[in-house]
């Protein structure tokens, strides 16, 4: 099984998560959220190859997978050798994905 780095984007994302869930729909809503997040990044650890490979949005994206559902889009690499995925970034769907992948990978 594979271990996993999250970006401080990453990071981030989840924090305002957790803030936006807390305070727009109360405690259990954000602790169901937050179990499926938790389930969907335990599955990936299992399957790192379950997303797509990311350079179909971008050439800038060589070499990265994204993990795509209904609420957002989880743009990660595989290392192989060290059994790492790293989480480089994390955007809402209704994020402008375009605008903010240039920023983030140029």
């Amino acid at each position: 099984m594979f271990s996993l780095k999250l970006s401080s984007p990453s990071k981030e994302y989840f924090e305002n998560l957790k803030t936006y869930l807390l305070a727009k729909f109360g405690e259990k809503v954000k602790k169901e959220v937050l179990a499926r997040e938790e389930e969907k990044l335990d599955n990936l650890k299992s399957f790192p190859y379950l997303g797509i490979k990311a350079a179909k949005f971008s050439e800038l994206l060589n070499g990265y997978y994204v993990l795509i559902d209904k609420y957002e889009y989880i743009f990660y690499r595989v290392d192989e050798k060290e059994k790492i995925i790293y989480i480089e970034l994390i955007l809402s769907t209704k994020e402008d994905l375009i605008k903010k992948i240039q920023n983030y990978f140029h």
